[in-house]
Order: structure tokens, then sequence, then C-alpha cells
């Protein structure tokens, strides 16, 4: 996932500047701030501020996700959700991730306007993102005034703000797929490939043979150190390249 693609901030005028507070929970213990005093907060150590609501017929899906690179659950509250938090495991340099980590409450000229952000992201290098999820067929006119709003605070804050609007059923299958298979990564040199390829069978010869073979194959795969289209359907035929510097 590259976190750099950010929803745009919009620009900011005298009439439609905002005012904010913060409301978040950390070793259990409720907190509300000024927005500009909360730039520091640990807010990927602290305590999810909302829980998922239940009701008969829900069509949502909520539970939590092993992050096998954090050594840890996240909740999530839908399956798309879930799919960021898989894309999010092998994503390089993330080291934390806290769900439903803050309210946001703004005082505008139109009255009061709240939101909670889905994720809090810590990256190796100190930075941070706030993280919305929410496929593009549903992101109509009130929700993109909500993320403009949130891009705002985020950048007020030295944050990135990523919108997760990603939905392939396929992509998520072989990615869960190719997780187990994460500790089969090999520091040995991956030997060249043709420039367009060759078949993931192929591969996984040249990687070694029978199962161990393919395994590694699958790790390099999820790694990223190896790419596919992985928004089709893996088998052995399909096409795997190296990443690209």
């Amino acid at each position: 996932m590259d976190l750099t693609q950010q929803w745009p901030v919009p620009p900011t005028t005298k009439a439609n500047r905002t005012r904010a507070r913060v409301e978040y929970r950390l070793d259990g213990v409720q907190l509300e701030l000024d927005a500009v005093d909360c730039d520091s907060v640990p807010f990927e150590r602290g305590d999810p501020v909302r829980n998922f609501p239940s009701w008969r017929l829900k069509r949502h899906y909520d539970g939590y996700h092993w992050m096998g690179a954090l050594g840890a659950s996240v909740g999530f509250e839908s399956l798309t959700e879930r799919g960021c938090l898989i894309e999010l495991d092998r994503t390089p340099g993330v080291v934390a991730i806290a769900s439903q980590p803050m309210w946001i409450r703004w005082t505008t000229p139109d009255g009061p306007r709240e939101h909670c952000p889905d994720y809090f992201v810590r990256l190796d290098d100190g930075h941070a993102v706030l993280m919305d999820v929410k496929p593009a067929t549903q992101i109509k006119d009130d929700v993109r005034r909500q993320f403009d709003m949130t891009a705002v605070f985020a950048a007020e804050r030295g944050w990135r703000y990523v919108v997760y609007d990603a939905e392939s059923v396929v992509r998520e299958a072989n990615l869960r797929f190719l997780g187990p298979f994460r500790d089969w990564a090999s520091s040995e040199e991956l030997p060249m490939l043709p420039e367009d390829g060759l078949p993931l069978a192929e591969v996984a010869a040249l990687l070694g043979v029978g199962s161990e073979g393919f395994a590694h194959c699958y790790a390099h795969l999820w790694s990223g150190a190896l790419e596919a289209d992985l928004d089709q359907a893996l088998n052995v035929r399909t096409i795997v390249w190296q990443r690209s510097v």
C-alpha cells in the first residue's frame, strides 16, 4: 500500500476555517484536547473510542485481524477494512496501528460535526498516517466533505491522510493465501528474471525443489520482492516479475 497517496487537502479560507477538539482513550482514561495540542499524542497506543454496533440482519462483517508484522490483532468493521489491514500488514515501515483512534469534533459555521477515523498508523520514521476506509462507489458528497475536513485536520498536525477505497475480493483472497508463507522469505539474493517475467511455476523451480520452491515464491510475493497481478486469481501460469527499484 502506498501511504504517500493522500486525500487532497482543500484550500482553507477564513470563511470555512473550523475549530476542533479531539477525544481519545489512552491507558483506559478518556481524554479530550484542543486539536492544536494533540499533535504529539501517541494515538497508536490508544484504545478504540467506539465499539462496532450490531443489529439484526447486519450486512457488514466485523472482527479482529492478526497482523503478523506487528504481532497484534487490530479491529475491523467491514471486509473492506479487513482488506486494508491485510495491505498494511505487508507495507514496509508500519510499526503500530490503532482502530477507531479518536473522535474529531468540529465547530463550523454550519453547526457541529464529528468524525471517528478508521485507523491511526505510526511509521518507523515517526510519521503518522490517519486513515479512513470507504469503497470508491460509496464516497458521496457528504462523505467527501467529511474527508476534506479530516484532510485539513491531518495536514495541520503534520500527518498524512489516506483514504483506502479499493474493494477487490480476488486481491484480498490472494493476499490471505500468501500471508502464511511470510516466514519462508529467504535473505538469499533472488535470481534475475527476464524483464517480462516468468510463469509462477518456473519462478518457484528457480527458488527450490517442489513445494519448498513454491513457498519461497509465495513469501517473496507477499513481501513485494516479487510482483504479480494480484487482482487476478493466482495460479501456476501467473506471470511473476521482480520489483522495480
